[in-house]
């Protein structure tokens, strides 16, 4: 796991303090990490094709083009280098750095002298213009330049942050498109809500000038703001005792209704993740659950609840609230019983008398439009649907708080999840979604998951964060993003 911030700011001036280290050691400390990514990637050999080893450095007029001025002089002599300046140097270091630059033989252009020429000098491009000190709109002039570049066959890299992404996670027209963003010090919030998640490109972390612990514990009054899920998180339902049976693993229940092929998903999901047994389940109706006997053998049809359930998932295909409420009736008497909360059920009207009552393990999965619906009805007031995306973290923390027992999981480019645990709010976030994902029954598969975990003893929210990215890193397995289908998907797990 890594940790997300909000704000580094305050820890880079920690840093200062409370390791002795100046603005400069950081900056080169900044453009040595530049400088490693580019090395890496085209080390300079006789032989290399030239434009390969070209490098054009976007230089802003802050403290962000002044690790773009360090990093040319860092690299002058190994590499081709042209520095084009998208402002001219207003800060002390960035005037310090460009001056270094130029006695360094650099060659720097000013904004007027841009041309198209530039770019297919480049076979690197490198964003030093803004960095996470930028808000509003990128101007006309730098709109062109950053268009310029995202239509070219080079590599691209951001120093900190992409320019035109602000530290809300907003994105501007002609947000430049990296292939890596080095962020400096400590992962950024910014960088990892749904609509940066097109630009930032693969994100690397660069120390300092110390360790990255270091650097983050710099400030007692600096708390992260999520943790980051990778797949060295995941904790798998493996079997490691010999001496059991199938009962062992939990009988979750998976409830059906008007679109019978989302419980089935479902279903399918939760026993290929490890439940024992599966139950899917029709309240009202059996008429048409005899065709899913025969065409998957492998569940259970069933008109009611059994009695050895450890686990219901719920809301998937339902339809009508008056689906709905025998599901919250039952688990409402059987408090102890985990549940997953999904699709119609986040949208019923007795959701928040039904959260208020439960004491066990649940845990709730609306995608965006579901959310925006899951906050009006428990009176968050009329929450649009573009801060049901942007402004994510905000929205789960005031629902958690209202609601302490319950694990809120929001699906997005970006999944994000989170609760309180033992009285603190924790946030959680799966990057590792493809857009593999985006198919119809994507998101069933993932609440047969976990359902299945919880069936198995997982927490609430063991069950939530490890199911996710599991879903998540199957998803990657895929050969064209543009074919997954549900079922392959759980074959996938």
């Amino acid at each position: 796991m890594q940790y997300i911030f909000n704000d580094t700011k305050k820890l880079d001036s920690a840093c200062c303090v409370s390791y002795a280290l100046t603005e400069e050691i950081m900056m080169e400390n900044a453009a040595m990490n530049l400088e490693r990514i580019i090395r890496n990637r085209h080390e300079y050999k006789p032989n290399i094709d030239e434009r390969k080893r070209r490098v054009l450095i976007l230089c802003g007029k802050g403290n962000n083009g002044a690790d773009g001025y360090a990093l040319s002089r860092r690299i002058r002599i190994d590499f081709d280098v042209i520095v084009f300046q998208c402002g001219e140097p207003e800060s002390e270091l960035c005037k310090i750095q460009a001056e270094r630059a130029i006695k360094c033989g650099t060659r720097i252009f000013d904004m007027k002298d841009f041309s198209l020429e530039f770019l297919q000098f480049a076979g690197i491009v490198v964003d030093c213009i803004y960095g996470s000190g930028f808000h509003g709109e990128l101007s006309s002039k730098i709109q062109c330049i950053t268009n310029d570049v995202n239509d070219m066959d080079c590599f691209r890299i951001s120093c900190d942050i992409p320019s035109g992404i602000d530290s809300s996670g907003n994105v501007s027209k002609g947000t430049f498109i990296a292939d890596v963003t080095v962020t400096m010090g400590a992962l950024k919030m910014a960088l990892f809500s749904d609509k940066a998640k097109d630009f930032t490109g693969k994100i690397v972390c660069g120390d300092l000038g110390v360790g990255r612990r270091l650097f983050e514990n710099a400030s007692a009054n600096v708390f992260p703001a999520a943790t980051l899920l990778e797949e060295s998180d995941l904790i798998l339902p493996e079997r490691k005792f010999h001496n059991v049976n199938k009962g062992s693993f939990g009988h979750a229940v998976i409830a059906s209704g008007e679109k019978r092929g989302a419980g089935i998903i479902s279903a399918k999901a939760a026993f290929k993740f490890g439940a024992g047994l599966v139950s899917l389940t029709d309240l009202n109706s059996s008429d048409d659950l005899k065709a899913a006997a025969l065409s998957f053998p492998e569940l259970i049809i069933s008109t009611e609840i059994p009695q050895k359930t450890t686990a219901v998932a719920f809301g998937m295909g339902l339809g009508e609230d008056e689906n709905i409420q025998p599901y919250f009736d039952y688990l409402t008497e059987h408090t102890d019983i985990p549940c997953v909360v999904d699709a119609d059920a986040c949208m019923c009207e007795n959701l928040p008398d039904f959260l208020s009552k439960r004491k066990g393990k649940t845990v709730l999965t609306p995608h965006p439009k579901e959310f925006k619906e899951l906050l009006r009805n428990c009176s968050f007031g009329e929450v649009s649907l573009s801060d049901c995306v942007l402004d994510r973290p905000r929205l789960i923390e005031e629902f958690c708080r209202k609601f302490p027992k319950i694990v809120l999981l929001v699906k997005g480019a970006n999944t994000m999840i989170g609760c309180f645990d033992s009285h603190k709010f924790k946030l959680f976030v799966n990057a590792n979604g493809t857009p593999a994902l985006a198919k119809g029954g994507s998101g069933d598969v993932l609440s047969g998951m976990i359902c299945a975990l919880l069936s198995q003893r997982y927490s609430a929210l063991d069950a939530a964060t490890n199911a996710s990215l599991a879903h998540a890193l199957a998803s990657r397995q895929v050969e064209k993003s543009y074919a997954l289908t549900p079922l392959q998907l759980i074959d996938l797990i």
